[in-house]
């Protein structure tokens, strides 16, 4: 068996504990206090979350898991709830009485295999109004999950880009001061996004949840690296494993990707070198996904992004605007929106002039595409 997994949420042995951070956001969901976790995608924080709600569930709490990534209206909104909702079964008698008065279509599809029925709803019949209401109904039912409820709400800044002038925020701020049985624990990746939801005078969301920066792992995921090669009779000298975090920003998916290749590749002994070459193989995988990316983009917009992966900071400065063919650094400025709008790039907190790479493989990309 290969010690290293990656793509989907991980647990078991294959998952690195974060003890601290659990305590704390524990802590604060069985006090009935909001949370927004805030960290890079495949940062590790769904699997966190995962391993959170098993011990939130073994004490009796509700805890429906609600993915909003591909949310595009209020009806996928409402979709992935109920999605998440069905599997509850103090749930089930709220829906059947829901029904009849949400005129939903009914669908069946039979398993030519199994021969089960497995039904499902649609709401295309129904009017953007009907779809509202049956989203606050479906929110004030959550009373009925049990005198303990988590809800979670993954990548919930998605929720910005829907054409509703704030309405969601707000339903959603209504039901966290109405429900004394709920907590909700939003998750999101779009730092930038958030931060102006939760500390926006203007927003419903002002100042509702205790924000918490999803951290990065240290010495912790070095050792737990070391020790996985270990178990197939591999060792891999700590530099490498050092490099690796540093070329893919920390990054756990991409750090248990690697080493799941290298193990895959029959490598005994690796250093710095074997990643480099693992690392070029994985990204050249990708290159037909990021070339049409790039492809997709204005010729300003592929600029501001070789400038972005081949420089680390202070990209505002003159000769570099000058290097990469940008006219000004209010045209570099309106490309860092249009880019963090597409999810492709986002701004470091620490001051203007820095911006990280949704993807750092992207970023490795560019610069092998577009090398000196």
């Amino acid at each position: 068996m290969n010690p290293f997994k990656f793509g989907d949420p991980v647990e078991g042995e294959y998952y690195l504990p974060w003890p601290e951070l659990d305590r704390t956001v524990y802590q604060f969901l069985s006090n009935r206090i909001h949370v927004v976790l805030i960290g890079p995608r495949r940062f590790g924080k769904t699997s966190f979350v995962f391993n959170l709600l098993k011990k939130l569930e073994s004490e009796d709490f509700a805890c429906p898991f609600v993915d909003i990534f591909n949310v595009t209206s209020h009806r996928d909104f409402l979709q992935q709830m109920l999605r998440a909702l069905k599997t509850k079964k103090s749930w089930s008698e709220s829906a059947k009485k829901w029904l009849i008065q949400w005129k939903a279509k009914i669908s069946a599809d039979l398993d030519p295999v199994s021969g089960q029925t497995s039904f499902g709803l649609s709401f295309d019949k129904n009017s953007d109004k009907d779809v509202k209401e049956m989203i606050q109904d479906v929110l004030a039912g959550l009373k009925n999950l049990g005198e303990k409820v988590v809800l979670v709400i993954d990548e919930f800044q998605k929720i910005t880009e829907l054409d509703d002038q704030g309405w969601l925020e707000a339903t959603l701020r209504t039901h966290m001061q109405q429900l004394r049985n709920t907590s909700f624990l939003f998750t999101g990746s779009r730092k930038s996004l958030i931060s102006d939801m939760l500390n926006n005078s203007s927003r419903p969301l002002y100042r509702s949840c205790q924000s918490i920066d999803f951290p990065s792992f240290g010495e912790e995921l070095i050792d737990w690296v070391i020790t996985r090669f270990a178990q197939v009779g591999s060792t891999i000298d700590r530099d490498a494993v050092v490099y690796l975090k540093k070329i893919v920003q920390d990054t756990p998916n991409y750090v248990q990707m690697v080493c799941f290749h290298l193990v895959a590749a029959g490598y005994k002994k690796i250093k710095c070198q074997e990643v480099a070459d693992i690392l070029k193989k994985v990204v050249r995988q990708n290159a037909y996904a990021y070339q049409t990316l790039l492809n997709s983009l204005s010729p300003l917009q592929q600029r501001v992004l070789r400038l972005a992966a081949k420089e680390s900071k202070q990209i505002f400065a003159k000769e570099l605007l000058n290097k990469y063919e940008i006219p000004s650094a209010p045209a570099l400025s309106s490309s860092i929106k249009a880019l963090k709008e597409k999810g492709i790039l986002d701004e470091e907190g620490t001051g203007r002039g820095i911006v990280i790479f949704d993807d750092p493989l992207f970023a490795i990309w560019l610069k092998e595409a577009f090398g000196a």
